[in-house]
């Protein structure tokens, strides 16, 4: 992992009353035409419990948010917005948010030495191994884990995989991207179910920003 560039960051939010340090991870994706960052969507569950969130929307009592490198919190990147807001979508719970949970930023300016994800939009085949890199939430070393998982079912908005790598804590990692043996991004670590890793597929990814008229190559 020394040898890969920084890719996975992590969340710093802000409202009027509270703030969160260390939320999930965080990322940025390369369209080919603009730097965006990346988290999952259910974060809002937090948001709801402690900052009064009602739906998937930045409520008046938010302040601010910023993606930051967990080695070095200074090196930050400012987030000017949230492009998939929609006061109209509850925020539900888990098992709801699965099918949708990407969260798409934009972002002020890019940081040099972070590296964005370009995107893979063909699907992740049955039994194709990917990897996983994040921070579970109490982990304290410098690098981020690599987490190795094969495909085992592909549901379209989702993946269920099996995961190959020993010892793994799975709170916390949600937001981490998972990219394929190449390097692209394929999907974002959602949490699990029983022994199944969840994961988002890029195929919601792209829905969202064909909606939100986010240009981007393929």
């Amino acid at each position: 992992m020394a040898e890969w560039p920084e890719i996975t960051l992590k969340n710093h939010v802000t409202f009027t009353d509270t703030s969160f340090n260390n939320l999930g991870n965080a990322f940025l994706i390369d369209t080919g035409m603009d730097t965006l960052g990346i988290t999952c969507k259910h974060l809002f569950i937090v948001f709801e419990w402690y900052a009064g969130a009602e739906n998937i929307s930045l409520s008046p009592g938010f302040v601010s948010w910023d993606m930051y490198s967990k080695n070095e919190p200074t090196k930050k990147i400012n987030i000017k917005g949230l492009i998939n807001e929609n006061k109209q979508e509850a925020i539900g719970q888990f098992n709801t948010l699965k099918v949708r949970d990407w969260l798409i930023l934009d972002v002020e300016e890019n940081i040099s030495d972070i590296y964005p994800l370009k995107l893979r939009f063909s699907p992740v085949a049955p039994n194709e191994i990917v990897y996983e890199i994040g921070w579970s939430k109490d982990q304290q070393t410098e690098s981020p884990s690599l987490i190795k998982h094969q495909c085992f079912k592909n549901f379209g908005s989702y993946y269920f995989m099996k995961t190959l790598s020993e010892e793994t804590q799975f709170m916390g990692r949600s937001g981490s991207p998972v990219i394929d043996k190449n390097g692209y991004l394929v999907g974002i670590s959602s949490g699990q179910e029983g022994n199944m890793a969840v994961i988002g597929s890029v195929r919601y990814l792209q829905e969202m920003m064909d909606k939100h008229d986010i240009k981007y190559k393929q």
